[in-house]
């Protein structure tokens, strides 16, 4: 589909759906005239009045739709898809065509409450779980200005339900299933709300803990005389704590620990010389991919009247830890230690004035503590990267947003700013070579955003947004930085050990339309994106190299549509994204070496994907009175290229079914994830001999009670 095209249709659309009427990422099994409260601009806002494309998924939602990870939450955004899933807690998505593999610093922000995560050098996602989740924000497009760099494709914000100061409550669930051609699982977890002091101190924990069986085989009868199924098992806990104390009624402090582990046997990347999910054989086994976080993080929320001060202080201890076989013959062993600290400091004034505002200050210390050996026999035997040392990063920030309504609120302008310093420094040891080197960098931007809302009436509303995204450069080692020169016919020190930051801007025009009872409600964007001097990751000899690679440019139309039907209990839910990506500019070298070639699309970032889900409730008269729930949602996701070979994946067919039944505090449900069992490639690398699928179907049964 070519960009005129897309313009043309995502206009008509936009006509269409007006002459209907919206706001479309709402809950559908909430009550028609409950509004959806979001925090996705940093204030307390209805969703239908937010001048941005956001979606903000219920915990319900994500329930019926087994989503559990960040990964699987992009099946229900539009525009968003996984790039690479590897493990648990080992990911990394794109939104709206904003990818460039895995290396450098993440294309998307990612937000635990107030709580920013994110891994220097790495686009990790983080690996928390959905249990006890009130909702997900998820901001399409750049929101740097108030989110910070990291932010250029779009921001995940994961919110977490509040301790509860007035009644005690609590949930247990056990879950059961069964995993296609593969082992058995089970899950369990629980939710308890303690109220401490009545309108004072709560305190609230909740903890899961999950075992699957896996479904892959392992083939090195050779070497090890080892061959077995399943071996992909993985094991996943997680425990949060969160204490609520609210002195006054003007000021609330929180203060949450999360503690999670992660540990998968072998990876979820499979050797392309096998028909089926087969890990390949290396003479040490499958190996290993395990993840822990450790999360600290003290909320301060201040009503000063007029205004709110708002300051969070977190610090998170990170670690991924691998040990796994790749071409045949290769092996990475790596660990990387990330330790982060992060101060928001940040002034709000309240939703009554017509002037609105909001002013802060962002600080972040982290160093990623890396230990990285490839090798074919042995560490540091016939070793093709054998490197350890720290990257540290120290960045601040200054930022602000005003707004003003005009004309008795129909038009409502708004200006945003962020300024951004960031410097950095990498120490590393060439094992193999027995070479030191020391690299060091500055880097600053200035990011602005403005917006223009007409507030048409309280049905429609239309908004044109033009935002700046900026990523910090990266710093690689020597022998990184040949191995590019060397691949790409370049003389030595063209490309070198410090690489240029790259940054966009995003232009869209979106809407909402609503009936007046909210029974339909629509929403749609058109946007284009510029995105200059792109840092792209590419592969010479099993070393991962990255290098500014050109100009990209993106066009696309993102709709979604929400319907209560006259049928009582029914709903159907749409959501759907158009795009046309293309590679303007990159360095013939590049081109030769790679599939980032002028006239391409971008690599890893699929020509449209929707989501199509019917949610159908009833009461009916069993065991006294019950409440009987089905659920059936489709995800389509096309196919998307490889950066080194430009060999494409897959489509991907996604259906997830569920019947559930609700009797007083109790609920029993049984459900089927990946019903259609697809197993094409989710994603490909032939270069590095490896795919990915999605994981095969799984049928169970869940129990849990509310007490």
């Amino acid at each position: 589909m070519g960009k005129r095209a897309i313009l043309m249709g995502a206009a008509g659309a936009m006509s269409l759906a007006a002459l209907a009427s919206p706001a479309w990422a709402q809950d559908a099994d909430a009550d028609a005239n409950t509004e959806i409260v979001v925090t996705a601009q940093k204030r307390e806002e209805n969703l239908f009045e937010v001048p941005l494309a956001v979606q903000a998924l219920s915990s319900e939602q994500l329930e019926n739709a087994g989503v559990d990870s960040v990964e699987e939450l992009t099946a229900l955004i539009p525009g968003a898809s996984v790039v690479s899933s590897t493990a648990p807690g080992f990911g990394t998505v794109q939104i709206r065509g904003i990818s460039s593999g895995t290396t450098g610093d993440g294309l998307v922000g990612y937000y635990i409450d107030e709580t920013p995560f994110g891994v220097p050098n790495l686009q990790l996602t983080p690996p928390a779980s959905m249990l006890d989740i009130e909702r997900a924000e998820v901001i399409r497009g750049p929101s740097g200005t108030l989110y910070g760099q990291g932010s250029m494709g779009g921001t995940v914000r994961l919110v977490t339900r509040r301790p509860d100061s007035r009644e005690f409550s609590g949930r247990l669930q056990v879950e059961g299933s069964q995993t296609e051609d593969g082992g058995d699982n089970y899950a369990l977890g629980a939710v308890i709300n303690i109220p401490i002091a009545e309108d004072r101190l709560a305190l609230r924990i909740a903890g899961q803990y999950e075992e699957l069986g896996g479904f892959a085989a392992y083939d090195d009868v050779a070497t090890l005389g080892l061959d077995g199924e399943d071996v992909n098992e993985s094991q996943s806990a997680n425990v949060r704590a969160t204490l609520l104390w609210t002195p006054t009624p003007d000021l609330d402090v929180s203060g949450t620990y999360w503690r999670i582990e992660n540990e998968l046997v072998g990876s979820n990347s499979f050797s392309l010389s096998y028909p089926e999910p087969t890990t390949a054989g290396s003479g040490r086994g499958p190996g290993f991919t395990n993840t822990e976080m450790d999360l600290f993080s003290l909320t301060v929320n201040w009503d000063l009247g007029g205004s709110i001060l708002t300051s969070n202080s977190s610090y998170i201890d990170h670690t991924l830890d691998l040990d796994t076989p790749f071409l045949i013959a290769l092996v990475n062993d790596s660990t990387f230690d990330t330790t982060s600290f992060t101060q928001e400091v940040r002034l709000t004034s309240d939703n009554d004035s017509a002037f609105r505002w909001m002013f802060g200050g962002f600080y972040r210390d982290a160093t990623i503590d890396s230990d990285i050996c490839v090798y074919a026999v042995a560490c540091p035997v016939f070793s093709v990267i054998n490197v350890v040392g720290p990257l540290e990063t120290r960045s601040w920030s200054v930022f602000g947003e005003a707004s003003l309504e005009l004309f008795d609120g129909k038009l409502v302008p708004l200006v945003g700013v962020r300024y951004f310093e960031d410097e950095r420094s990498a120490d590393g040891l060439d094992r193999a070579t027995l070479i030191s080197t020391s690299v060091a960098a500055e880097w600053s931007n200035l990011s602005p955003r403005f917006n223009l809302t007409y507030n048409a009436s309280d049905t429609f509303i239309m908004f044109f947004n033009a935002a700046n995204g900026f990523r910090s450069g990266a710093l690689q080692t020597p022998s990184q930085a040949a191995a590019a020169n060397t691949a790409l016919g370049l003389p030595p020190g063209t490309i070198t050990e410090v690489i240029d930051p790259d940054e966009l801007w995003t232009y869209e025009l979106g809407t909402r339309w609503q009936t007046e009872n909210r029974d339909l409600m629509v929403e749609a964007s058109v946007y284009h994106t510029d995105w200059s001097d792109v840092q792209t990751q590419f592969a010479s000899s099993a070393v991962i190299s990255v290098a500014n690679a050109g100009d990209y440019s993106i066009d696309g139309f993102d709709i979604g549509v929400l319907w209560r039907t006259p049928i009582d209990g029914l709903t159907l839910n749409a959501v759907a994204n158009f795009n046309d990506t293309e590679i303007e500019r990159a360095p013939a070298a590049l081109s030769a070496a790679t599939a980032i070639d002028p006239g391409a699309r971008i690599p890893n970032v699929p020509e449209n994907n929707y989501t199509i889900a019917a949610t159908y409730e009833r009461d009916v008269s069993w065991f006294g009175g019950s409440t009987l729930t089905f659920y059936s949602g489709y995800a389509y996701r096309n196919e998307q290229l490889d950066a080194t070979t430009g060999a494409a994946s897959d489509q991907t067919n996604d259906l997830t079914l569920r019947i559930g039944l609700e009797h007083g505090n109790w609920e029993l449900e049984a459900f089927a994830l990946n019903a259609l069992n697809d197993d094409d490639f989710a994603s490909v690398a032939p270069a590095s001999g490896i795919y990915q699928i999605l994981y095969p179907r799984r049928v169970g049964l869940k129990l849990g009670v509310n007490f």
